[in-house]
């Protein structure tokens, strides 16, 4: 598998910071069309870490699918995505996450200018209530990547 591109993803949460970098595979181009609206979608492991001390390092693999408009050499998009991390601390600050397995949801929305991407998002990461306490992480922040 060919790396395609790669990014940094900034995120707050009340009092927790997240900065991780991304490594961006396509899964191909595009996926559908709808008149003027390409689907396309790509993987994006996730390797970075929340703050304050101690830091929780985490790892995430998701498939991100974006709705495009192709206006020219730039494209307003809408990002959604589904994945699976793992954390290596499952309590934080008193926050308890129970579990070192979480589910990663993604939604934002950016614009693509030929091979720069820039969006805001939010991402919750959460176990989905399998074990409880289950407090989970709401990052509200931005993501820039760069493809090749």
């Amino acid at each position: 598998m060919k790396l395609d591109g790669f990014g940094l993803d900034f995120g707050v949460d009340e009092d927790f910071d997240r900065t991780r970098m991304l490594w961006l595979w396509r899964i191909a181009e595009p996926i559908g069309q709808w008149g003027p609206v390409t689907l396309q979608g790509h993987y994006e492991f996730a390797f970075g870490q929340t703050q304050p001390s101690p830091q929780d390092v985490s790892f995430g693999l998701t498939p991100v699918l974006e709705w495009q408009l192709p206006l020219g050499q730039w494209a307003p998009l809408i990002e959604t995505g589904l994945g699976a991390h793992y954390l290596t601390r499952t309590e934080n600050q008193g926050r308890q996450l129970s579990t070192h397995w979480q589910f990663s949801e993604i939604l934002g929305v950016g614009v693509r200018v030929r091979s720069i991407q820039a969006g805001l998002r939010f991402q919750h990461v959460s176990n989905g209530d399998i074990v409880k306490p289950n407090n989970g992480y709401n990052f509200y922040g931005f993501a820039v990547k760069f493809w090749y």
